[in-house]
């Protein structure tokens, strides 16, 4: 799905303040969870963990994953990893040196007297905890760049999953869109034939026959190009469609269309059924009365659609009479791939299509 703008400028402040309260925790929740010293050392320390993990975090999240990690420099990458570990080795080493004789100044300025051994001992305890200490400093540094780059990468990994998806949805509608331009031209033939043929007995149905082509026309023109529409307009263009067909069938020719069901708040993809009809009066015409049985049923959000008709022995099928059936078909399984089942059979001389499609939005 594409985000407007507005959308993206909300999903911004959403990640800000998370980050926000992400640091905030990580700065408050010693003192929560423990009792926390503090001095010039403690503090000294807790600010400069802070200070690294936050710088390299952010430029890792900012600069190295999307310059080198994403780009397939995983040598580089690993190189100023290490190179920043060594880096914060020597500056935490040099700060908490620093701030360990502040703190011994401050000491030693409350005492009047200092125990010369237990200096002596203090200085040599210093000198086995320094290297200890700089690798706590580095590993926390460390789990900065593993938790800011599965921040960025899991970012990468959301933003490239929905430019796929904007991709595929990009790709369903300009196939939708080709379909639906296939199903106009194929309209106008069979319904142009119809009024040929009238015209050709010098019906006086025909000027009423132009007018509901008009009709239909301004249907498949307004309401055509959209995604769904409601389903009462959908069953008014098939209605129209069979009362047009009619004006050229003969006088004995036995054709329904029946409804049943409640059709308020559906909604419908347009020209979906309009195919399977054209295709029974196109084939279920020609020696003899025509039987072509048109209905719909719905039930909750299911729409149970048929079409019978005989099949003529006249039946003369030419190449582009399964564009379609061809079309709707492909359609149906865009619009609703797990959510319909269609059913053909030819079956006693008789043609069937029963369709059933769950409209329900999920």
């Amino acid at each position: 799905m594409e985000f407007t703008t507005s959308e993206k400028k909300r999903r911004t402040i959403v990640q800000v303040v998370l980050h926000v309260l992400a640091w905030v925790l990580v700065i408050f929740l010693p003192d929560i969870l423990f009792d926390m010293p503090h001095n010039t050392i403690s503090d000294t320390k807790r600010v400069l963990h802070f200070v690294l993990a936050f710088s390299f975090f952010y430029f890792n999240y900012f600069v190295f994953v999307p310059m080198l990690l994403l780009k397939k420099k995983q040598v580089w990458f690993a190189l100023v990893v290490v190179v920043s570990i060594v880096f914060t080795w020597y500056v935490n080493d040099f700060v908490m040196e620093e701030a360990r004789a502040i703190y011994d100044i401050t000491v030693k300025e409350q005492k009047e007297k200092v125990d010369q051994k237990a200096e002596a001992r203090k200085k040599l305890w210093r000198k086995r905890h320094r290297a200890g200490e700089n690798t706590g400093t580095a590993a926390i540094v460390l789990i900065s760049f593993l938790l800011s780059t599965i921040t960025r990468e899991t970012r990468e990994w959301y933003r490239q999953d929905e430019e796929k998806k904007n991709i595929e949805k990009e790709r369903l509608i300009s196939e939708l869109s080709f379909l639906k331009s296939q199903v106009n031209p194929h309209f106008l033939f069979n319904s142009l034939n119809g009024i040929y043929a009238l015209a050709l007995k010098k019906s006086d149905d025909a000027p009423n026959a132009i007018l509901q082509l008009s009709d239909l026309l301004r249907h498949m023109l307004y309401e055509g190009d959209k995604e769904l529409i409601p389903l009462e307009k959908e069953v008014a263009y098939l209605k129209n469609y069979i009362e047009l067909q009619k004006l050229r069938m003969p006088k004995d020719a036995d054709i329904v269309f029946d409804v049943e069901g409640n059709m308020q708040g559906l909604l419908v993809s347009p020209l979906l059924f309009i195919s399977f009809v054209e295709n029974a009066f196109k084939h279920g015409t020609g020696v003899g009365a025509p039987h072509i049985k048109v209905g719909m049923k719905v039930e909750g959000w299911t729409i149970n659609f048929w079409v019978t008709n005989k099949i003529s022995q006249a039946n003369n099928k030419d190449e582009a009479s399964g564009i379609g059936l061809q079309n709707v078909k492909k359609r149906l399984e865009l619009l609703y791939p797990a959510n319909y089942q269609l059913k053909i059979t030819e079956q006693n001389g008789e043609h069937s299509v029963y369709l059933t499609i769950n409209t329900e939005q999920k």
